[in-house]
């Protein structure tokens, strides 16, 4: 199989002007040694989009939104990292060279084989061999019919010591098996099945590849977990995934929305129920992967988890998620604490699915009832703890015109008058403004102890900078002056570059501060952050920190390219960047190898 070589991939990065890709987006105007324009990836007045033509970068302070050329044009036309780099190649009129396929292509063909192989032999042992027969009937009296459990795929591992390990052995290689978290070794030298005597639920990627599975205990044994999963391999890792998420895509694009469920079971109701557009986030915390996975295939999402106290709690947390990926977010309260799978056993598959259109609601009234739920509206310090919550929840989160149809709701179930909420709430804002403002004149950085450790690196970094020009040209040579990530700090190293290179005599520290008129006493604050010795040490152990902050987030970069690239059509350019990724890790190991000798030897 052909991929676009790396070689030929580097040469269209280095000849890509990204001045000029961007500038056919974007109004850009000069701004020292770089340019600047308003971010075209979210709404803003004054620019704070960066573009480098020295680093050839793209940098947005305002949304965090960077990378290179390629990045910009994938971002902003939402093409595939192939789609984007053809369009380079076009430009710049650079033959795309391939290369032919490698031994990690052939890997990971075998490794789809034998999960597809084990599959095979657990819902043999389900439906066909007698050892299977207390799990289905476990499965047939939850309500699931054969067409569905086929439909499923679900299976059954025997309480056998070994006996998934014996079907596969004679085809395939204990160290591919073991990979796969399949089979662990004893201290003897011999091999057990991870999954033994549990019902299997297949665990597919959006290709339709099995990638793991997940066991599931049909009988009660307090000393064991209900579930055990595939550990993380080369090919799962299960905050990537989403469970049915290959089976729903017909119905998803067909629906325009996702329903998103905690578990197998949920899914499997919903389906039943005639809601196709179902998939699980498989019982752990939604994750930022997960979120972007869905804006795949969809800008919509009805959240439905469980009807009980965690069940409430994991759908708050998983709200963020979801918005900050851009996803427009309903929430499905299911009655009685029950989940989907018992809310359709108690009234009916036919009740549920009209459940799901006639009882959507927004986060503000997720929030109000959340709250509501756990209040006695007949004690007065309890209404008054449920008023500082929402009066806290709504000045963070809500516009005016929300604000006002919550504190409706409050007057009305503590039966109290509309204005005399309003009054408290004007009097909690006031509050809440005064202990701001305190809070802020006390805040002085040198004394914050907790600072994020990649923040209190810039800050240093930044008094090296100014302290001499030895350690500026270290700066200069290992990561350039453009390596802060905080907006603040990075217009200040701006200014601090340019009057560096006017060559002017004058004091730098005292001039900086008169550029920025409303936040003089920030950047006072930010130039005066070190006050200890200088060190080439030091120095070093910063830039290594930045490095591993880059590196971090070119593998964070890398992870929302390879979830674009459609495995079945592109396995190639998919190992590409899975083997980046690796080459990445690899680098950020050699810098905290360097950093652990260091220490070793101070």
């Amino acid at each position: 199989m052909e991929r676009i070589s790396q070689q030929t991939i580097d040469e269209i990065l280095n000849a890509a002007d990204i001045v000029d890709i961007v500038g056919e987006y974007v109004q850009l105007h000069p701004a020292g040694k770089n340019f600047k324009g308003l971010c075209p990836f979210h709404n803003e007045k004054t620019p704070s989009f960066f573009v480098s033509p020295e680093k050839h970068i793209f940098n947005c302070f305002g949304c965090g939104e960077k990378g290179n050329a390629l990045a910009f044009l994938q971002k902003y036309k939402n093409l595939s990292f192939v789609e984007a780099l053809k369009i380079l190649a076009d430009k710049y009129h650079i033959p795309l060279a391939m290369d032919f396929k490698n031994d990690t292509d052939d890997k990971t063909k075998r490794l789809y084989e034998i999960t597809e192989a084990a599959l095979g032999y657990y819902t043999l042992s389900l439906t066909n061999l007698a050892s299977g027969k207390p799990a289905l009937e476990y499965l047939l009296a939850r309500g699931l019919d054969i067409h569905t459990i086929q439909y499923f795929e679900l299976g059954f591992a025997p309480s056998d010591f070994d006996s998934l390990y014996q079907v596969l052995k004679p085809k395939y290689q204990e160290l591919d098996l073991l990979e796969l978290g399949l089979i662990k070794k004893t201290t003897d030298g011999s091999y057990y099945d991870l999954f033994r005597n549990r019902i299997i639920f297949p665990i597919r990627n959006e290709f339709g590849k099995v990638v793991g599975y997940s066991g599931r205990l049909y009988e009660e044994k307090k000393d064991e977990p209900k579930y055990i999963n595939s550990p993380f391999t080369s090919i799962f890792t299960k905050g990537d995934v989403l469970y049915n998420l290959d089976r729903a895509q017909a119905a998803i694009k067909s629906k325009k929305r996702i329903i998103l469920y905690e578990g197998f079971m949920d899914v499997i109701a919903s389906v039943k129920a005639g809601l196709k557009e179902a998939v699980a986030s498989m019982g752990t915390a939604l994750t930022s992967e997960q979120a972007r996975l869905i804006k795949k295939y969809t800008n919509r999402v009805i959240l439905c988890y469980d009807g009980d106290q965690a069940g409430f709690e994991a759908m708050g947390k998983a709200v963020p998620i979801l918005e900050k990926a851009d996803l427009e977010v309903s929430l499905l309260v299911l009655p009685e604490e029950l989940d989907p799978d018992e809310y359709t056993k108690k009234y009916s598959f036919f009740q549920y699915a009209a459940f799901v259109e006639a009882n959507q609601i927004d986060k503000y009234e997720f929030r109000y009832r959340y709250m509501k739920k756990h209040t006695d509206f007949t004690k007065a310090a309890e209404i008054e703890r449920f008023k500082i919550a929402m009066f806290t929840y709504l000045l963070r989160e809500a516009s005016g015109t929300v604000t006002e149809i919550y504190l409706a709701h409050l007057a009305h179930d503590a039966l109290v008058s509309l204005e005399t909420v309003q009054a408290d709430f004007t009097s909690f804002q006031i509050s809440q403004s005064l202990s701001r403002q305190m809070a802020d004149k006390r805040v002085k950085i040198a004394n914050v102890v907790m600072l994020n450790k990649y923040y209190k690196a810039e800050l240093i970094l930044i008094s090296y900078y100014l302290h001499c020009r030895e350690y500026r040209e270290i700066i200069h040579n290992t990561i350039t002056p453009m390596f802060c990530e905080d907006a603040l700090n990075s217009q200040i190293m701006i200014c601090i570059d340019e009057l560096v290179l006017s060559a002017a005599d004058i004091d730098i520290v005292t001039i900086i501060p008169t550029k920025f008129s409303e936040k003089q006493d920030q950047v006072r604050l930010v130039l005066s952050y070190k006050t200890g010795e200088y060190s080439v040490q030091e120095l070093n152990e910063c830039i290594d920190t930045i490095k591993i902050r880059n590196i971090r987030n070119i593998i964070h970069d890398l992870k929302k390219q390879q979830t674009l690239v459609n495995q079945n059509t592109d396995m190639p350019e998919y190992l590409r960047i899975q083997n980046e990724i690796i080459a990445q890790k690899q680098k950020e190991e050699l810098i905290n190898g360097k950093s652990r000798n260091h220490q070793k030897t101070d």
